[in-house]
């Protein structure tokens, strides 16, 4: 899986310990990332605003180390800050990385929802291909009439 960097304004905001676990991350070094992420997170309080941000990073790069179970580290950040694009980014990425392909696309279009312009989040749904709303929501993709308007529509743009 290709890292998509995250886009950061002010890095003079961030606990050095993620800074560090960013460029680890980047390197592909991953048990060491995650190192330098668990100590991010106990550097802050449990209200402080990166709190959830340095979770989620943990999370993602524990599951890229194989601990699966950590995927619930990054749904749980999401649940509770989904306005944060980098972090519905993580998610997206970790529910691809076990296959989790409409799981996936869902986190893209909520971070979008509260994250327009997050560049991260945009290179996702491009490389993941997200879909069009279906012309018949109540019917599955595979079904004739579905996919019989859908192409008709298609042609009419």
């Amino acid at each position: 899986m290709s890292y998509i960097k995250a886009i950061y304004h002010d890095l003079n905001q961030y606990n050095i310990d993620f800074i560090k676990g960013i460029e680890l991350l980047e390197q592909c070094s991953l048990n060491d990332a995650a190192g330098y992420f668990r100590r991010a997170c106990h550097s802050v309080s449990g209200g402080h605003r990166f709190f959830l941000k340095y979770h989620s990073y943990y999370g993602f790069s524990c599951l890229l180390n194989g601990e699966y179970e950590a995927i619930h580290i990054c749904r749980n950040a999401v649940k509770l800050y989904p306005f944060d694009g980098d972090i519905c980014m993580n998610l997206a990425r970790a529910e691809m990385f076990i296959n989790n392909r409409k799981e996936a696309i869902d986190s893209i279009n909520v971070g979008l929802r509260f994250s327009q312009e997050h560049a991260g989040l945009q290179k996702l749904k491009i490389k993941f291909g997200v879909r069009k709303r279906k012309p018949l929501p109540f019917l599955s993709r595979s079904n004739r009439l579905s996919a019989a308007l859908g192409k008709r529509m298609r042609k009419l743009r």
